[in-house]
């Protein structure tokens, strides 16, 4: 009679993924998260196009509530551009924005009633409502 051999524990996916990760492989997971993290935000943030805010400018000190002239030029025809903007407001340096006209006729100027905030990091957005691809953000201004 010959002596059974013992039967080799079968190595499931996590006790392999477990060695991988203590041999090093812990470096190359978060590489590669931080890589794909990367690529996914360059290839979803829409770069500024066709569109300059020529006010506010930066570093410009608005009081709040009172009305402010928003100027822009839009560079495309209108016929690429479309008649209507949309304008937003930031006061958190572009991580969150607000509708303040929609539907606004595209003449490069429009009369803004500036809302009751206190912030260093306000922006002002316009975009074609035809092509979204056609915006323009400002620099970031002062509204106390």
């Amino acid at each position: 009679m010959e002596a059974a051999e013992p039967k080799k524990a079968k190595r499931g996916f996590w006790n392999k993924f477990y060695t991988f990760l203590s041999m090093g492989g812990f470096m190359v997971v978060l590489i590669a998260i931080v890589a794909i993290w990367f690529a996914i935000s360059i290839l979803t943030a829409t770069p500024d196009k066709g569109v300059t805010i020529l006010s506010p400018k930066a570093n410009d000190v608005i009081r709040a509530e009172d009305s402010y002239e928003v100027l822009w030029k839009s560079e495309p025809a209108e016929s690429e551009f479309g008649a209507m903007v949309t304008i937003e407001f930031s006061k958190d340096r572009g991580k969150s924005w607000q509708n303040v006209g929609e539907n606004v006729p595209n003449t490069g100027k429009y009369m803004w009633k500036i809302p009751n905030v206190d912030s260093t990091q306000c922006m002002v957005r316009v975009r074609s409502q035809l092509r979204p691809k056609f915006r323009g953000t400002s620099k970031v201004f002062v509204v106390k």
